[in-house]
């Protein structure tokens, strides 16, 4: 290495010098830099610049016996020794601006100032040498020779740098960054090791050479401090505006809810509404793929979209009845009110088209101007979704919130009429996923949970959430305390059959319309029974022998279960025991118990499930069974399917070309459109229904829906309605008198084609498989429907 410097050591002087004084160019350009730091890192660099230059001209002219030589020589040794001092003195300055700024001392340490002095004393000796030759003398040939006091040159510069060293040490755990003290340290401690070893390795400039070098390192370092500083202060910049952002978002939310409370406070059974279609509304934005800016707008519109209702007055806002045309006008001023007071706020535009537009209907029947299809604002189109959704699922001055089935229907029909099919039909999947209806408003009434002690007065002055009957066995027992001094002279328990969306016995009109409630029977635990839609009821109850009548608290014990259509109920007590069966309407009602009673109460209520199924022989029958497939046969065993899936053909396969038709009606217990027919694709060992190896493609609903449960199942569906399809209502009413309908397949490797005709409505349905398969079945299926005549061609 030695060799190598010694051999170009004039060459990497010259480029060292370059690189020093092009930094100096940086420093004195830079606008990043304090004036005292620019100040000490410029000195810094040009005399460390200086050094080298002087040093190589040194070099240079070393030897040379003419005039010029003579002059240059002198001139050179002497700024070599002066600038390796003052390179001293601006580290100094550099030294004492860093510990103004990175710790904040108001004062340097003396040492410093120790450091200044003595590094001018050096230079002043360096001017005595001069004349005197106590540094270095020169020959007449103008060659460099140490004088006798050569060793004194280096004590300035190693005292100097050792007073420096010991301040850094000292306070280099106070500096904010300690790659700056690295560099530091390492300024004084390379240039001392250097000098250790040029004084065995005379004729080197080891000492300058390493001083320059270390010199860039410094402004390096000083560079990367400064970025570093840069990017922290944009980063503090980044999280004042945010801050800022946060702050002006929160200012608005606050704003927005402040509008939504003094709405809100007007009518009680309008309190949340606002705040649930933002949070509906947003969901459906997410599930169509918006980002998350589009949704956050679809929030907001749908926060504000009822804001107009705050210029309502009190007589049409708190109307319970049905408004008068006048009225009706009135209220539907709130959606241009809600455009105007939004109008305002000039940076969110959006806001004025959901409260403008959220009335707006898909087939042009809205207001307030009658749009129709995507002529509607899309964000209009998605809040008006999440409004209807809201208003039907909370509870209103005059109804309970409607039965989510209710809901669902509501959507289904009013696809691709009142609402954007596309979100429609997302907030169907919503539906269909909240297995437990929690999506709706929160109820603030008492829990509807089985209690475990009713007190009664007047005969079902409480009837107790109903207790379903399925085939599975229910076994329910508890205490009956009688009342012996009842103002009726009767004292007792007894049960209520019925049906019903949400398992309630409902008594009002118009809840008895909204949740389907149907009562079957009436039925005492001293036998007597009371059937209202029940077919048949037949009680087979006996008082027993010696009961003791004046007992006031009797035990009651029970198993209830169905087949079919046929209930059996089997009671026994102190009192009384025997059977009591039930003959429903047809197979596809749903049933309950409800525990009510007159002037008694019962407590203890115990209730749970057995694994125990109820058989055909279990129960005898007391009525002749429903049929509503008494057609001619065709190709396929006639199907009724009282309720969802209950019964399916048997598969048949797919080839392109085939041809299926067959005659469908509805039962009459059939309250939904989707209580029709069923396509189901699939594919099974042995051609069956959930038979072996089975995977279910699609299953096509006839009203229009379809559920594809297999992810690698690419499912298109297109419904077409004809020119005299009216409503679905009315589409429902023909099937409950029945039609023909007819279903074409075409068969074409992995895509299967399925065109399907049910009266007036058409579906044309396009299912890729995920590899070609040359074996796929379709079979016939339905929820409360009969299949008859199905023939295959």
């Amino acid at each position: 290495i030695i060799d190598f410097i010694s051999k170009y050591q004039l060459n990497i002087m010259l480029g060292l010098s370059c690189v020093c004084g092009t930094i100096a160019v940086f420093v004195m350009i830079t606008k990043t830099l304090s004036k005292s730091r620019r100040r000490a890192l410029l000195l810094l660099e040009l005399s460390s610049m200086c050094l080298l230059c002087f040093d190589r001209l040194a070099y240079m002219y070393s030897g040379n016996p003419t005039t010029v030589g003579y002059v240059m020589v002198r001139l050179t040794n002497f700024m070599v020794f002066t600038m390796t001092l003052l390179v001293s003195l601006a580290l100094n300055l550099y030294i004492t601006d860093l510990f103004h700024v990175e710790i904040g001392m108001e004062k340097e340490p003396l040492r410093l100032k120790l450091v200044n002095y003595l590094c001018f004393v050096g230079i002043a000796l360096i001017i005595v040498s001069q004349f005197t030759g106590l540094y270095y003398y020169f020959d007449e040939a103008n060659r460099y020779h140490r004088g006798q006091f050569f060793i004194v040159c280096y004590v300035f510069p190693v005292l100097v740098s050792l007073i420096q060293l010991s301040v850094i040490i000292q306070y280099q755990k106070a500096m904010k960054n300690r790659l700056i003290a690295l560099s530091l340290i390492l300024f004084i401690v390379v240039p001392l090791v250097a000098s250790l070893i040029q004084i065995k390795a005379y004729g080197l400039s080891l000492t300058n050479m390493s001083i320059v070098g270390v010199a860039v390192y410094v402004y390096i370092v000083a560079l990367f401090d400064i970025n570093a500083k840069m990017d922290r202060a944009k980063e503090l910049e980044l999280q004042y505006l945010q801050e800022e952002r946060r702050s002006m978002q929160r200012l608005f939310d606050q704003t927005a809810m402040a509008f939504v409370n003094a709405v809100d406070l007007r009518d009680v059974y309008t309190k949340g509404h606002s705040g649930r279609v933002a949070m509906y509304a947003r969901e459906l934005a997410e599930l169509s793929g918006k980002d998350e800016k589009e949704c956050s707008e679809v929030y907001y519109a749908g926060l504000l979209h009822d804001i107009g209702k705050i210029s309502i007055p009190d007589r049409v806002l708190k109307n319970d009845g049905r408004m008068s045309k006048e009225e009706y006008e009135i209220w539907k001023t709130r959606s241009v009110i809600g455009d105007e007071i939004l109008s305002g706020i000039e940076e969110y535009p959006f806001l004025r088209d959901g409260a403008h537009y959220v009335h707006e209907r898909y087939d042009g029947s809205g207001y307030p101007e009658g749009l129709k299809g995507e002529d509607i604002p899309e964000i209009a189109r998605i809040v008006a979704v999440a409004d209807y959704y809201d208003a039907l699922t909370s509870k209103k001055s005059y109804r309970d919130a409607y039965p989510q089935m209710f809901v669902r229907e509501a959507f289904v029909k009013g696809s691709g009429t009142l609402f954007d099919p596309k979100y429609a039909g997302i907030m169907l999947d919503l539906i269909d996923s909240d297995k437990a209806y929690t999506m709706r408003e929160e109820s603030t009434e008492e829990t509807d949970n089985l209690e475990d002690t009713y007190s009664f007065k007047e005969y079902r002055s409480t009837v107790s959430k109903g207790i379903p009957v399925e085939r599975t066995i229910t076994k329910i027992r508890f205490r009956c305390e009688y009342d012996p001094n009842s103002e009726t002279g009767f004292s007792g328990p007894s049960l209520i059959l019925f049906d019903s969306f949400d398992g309630k016995v409902h008594e009002n009109a118009k809840t008895i319309e909204a949740f389907r409630y149907l009562e079957f029977a009436e039925v005492w635990f001293d036998g007597h029974t009371v059937c209202t839609r029940a077919k048949n009821v037949k009680s087979f109850v006996t008082d027993k022998d010696n009961a003791d009548l004046d007992k006031t608290t009797v035990e009651f014990k029970m198993t209830i279960g169905r087949y079919e259509d046929h209930i059996k109920i089997s009671m026994d007590s102190e009192r009384a025991g025997g059977d009591v069966i039930i003959a429903l309407p047809d197979s596809s009602k749903y049933s309950y118990v409800g525990l009510t009673g007159e002037y008694c109460t019962i407590r203890d209520i115990e209730v749970s499930t057995t694994e125990t199924k109820m058989k055909e022989e279990d129960i005898p029958r007391i009525s002749p069974k429903e049929s509503f497939i008494n057609r001619r046969m065709g190709d396929l065993p006639n199907l009724q399917v009282d309720r969802f899936r209950s019964a399916t053909t048997r598969g048949i396969m797919v080839v392109d070309g085939m041809r299926m038709s067959f005659y469908a009606r509805t039962l009459p217990t059939a309250t939904f459109v989707w209580h029709c027919p069923y396509i189901v694709l699939f594919t099974s060992r042995d051609k069956m229904v959930f038979g072996e190896d089975y995977r279910e493609h699609v299953l096509i609903k006839l009203n229009g829906e379809c559920e594809c449960p297999n992810e690698n199942v690419k499912n298109e569906m297109k419904v077409i309605t004809g020119e005299s399809f009216t409503n679905w209502d009315d589409w429902k009413e023909a099937n409950m008198k029945g039609q023909e309908c007819d279903v074409i397949f075409e068969k074409r490797k992995t895509i299967v084609l399925i065109t399907a005709q049910i009266g007036v409505v058409v579906i044309d349905n396009k299912t890729t498989l995920e590899n070609d398969a040359d074996e796929v079945y379709v079979a016939l299926t339905g929820d409360c429907c009969a299949i008859t005549t199905i023939r295959i061609k």
